[in-house]
This record gives structure tokens, sequence and C-alpha cells, in this order.
């Protein structure tokens, strides 16, 4: 009776691990997670998403994007992103996700300046995700891109 019981559990275990292991689900799941870290700027968090050699077409790397984040969103009392999903499509190597952002809080005047210039981009944002080894929950973010932006990175 307790071996039929453990057997029962185990398969269960064995079927969660399969269902949340999916690779669109895991692609879905870290842009959430990226998302929420972003809102609490949880900054060791939004280190963790990002790849190493993270890089994009203005000029930032994971760094100097963390450091320029943490410094307008840091002008945030609170913050919500609120995503639409336009889609995300899987790829060999990982996959991406494309969401326009909603973005709204209170804050300082600079925290009213990014919520007007995120909510004016009428192009959605396009966030490129790595699967970086064999196990199903290492996904890393290695571009975000949005064509109505023109940001500036900092001289490195």
């Amino acid at each position: 009776m307790m071996a039929a019981l453990a057997s029962l559990v185990v398969a269960g275990i064995a079927l969660r691990c399969f269902w949340l292991w999916q690779p669109e689900r895991q692609l879905l799941l870290h842009q959430a997670h990226f998302r929420a870290a972003l809102e609490a700027r949880d900054w060791s968090r939004v280190r963790a998403l990002m790849d190493p050699a993270y890089a994009d077409r203005w000029g930032y790397t994971r760094d100097t994007g963390i450091q320029e984040a943490r410094q307008w969103l840091g002008q945030f009392f609170s913050l919500t992103i609120t995503p639409s999903l336009s889609g995300d499509s899987l790829t060999p190597d990982g996959g991406t996700v494309t969401e326009q952002w909603r973005l709204d809080g209170t804050g300082t005047e600079a925290a009213s300046m990014v919520v007007e210039s995120a909510n004016s981009a009428h192009a959605s944002f396009t966030f490129q995700w790595k699967h970086a080894s064999w196990k199903p929950w290492d996904w890393t973010l290695t571009r975000v891109d949005n064509p109505d932006l023109n940001l500036t990175a900092p001289d490195q």
C-alpha cells in the first residue's frame, strides 16, 4: 500500500516537472521573472537573468544596462509593468518573446519621464533569450530591442 502511494507521488512529481520544464513554458516563465525583478528593482535577480555577454543595439552591456536601469527605475516609489504578449517563438538555442509594455507608477519627475518615454513606444519590445545549458531551467536574456526607443549607452 505504501509502495503504491510512493510510486504515485513520484509519478506526480515527474509529470509536474515534465510539464513545467517545457521550453516554451520556461521561456515565458523567465520573461515573467525578468519583469517582476524590474518592478521590484531587484538588481541581483535582474543580473542573474541576464547573460554575461548581453549586448544591444544601443551599446549597453549587462553591467551598463543594469547601471542605467538602476538609475532610472530607482526614481520610482512603486512601479508596475503591464505586458501585452505579441508573440513568442523558440529557436534552436533559445527563444524570443515580443511584448508591448505599459509602465505605471509613482515617483519623482524623472519617473514620469520614464513612463512617458516607454509608453509612447508603439513598437513592441523584443527579448532574446538563450537556453544556456542542458538544464531545462537555465535561460539567460541576451538582447532587448525596441525600434521606437532611441537610447544612448554611457561611455564605457
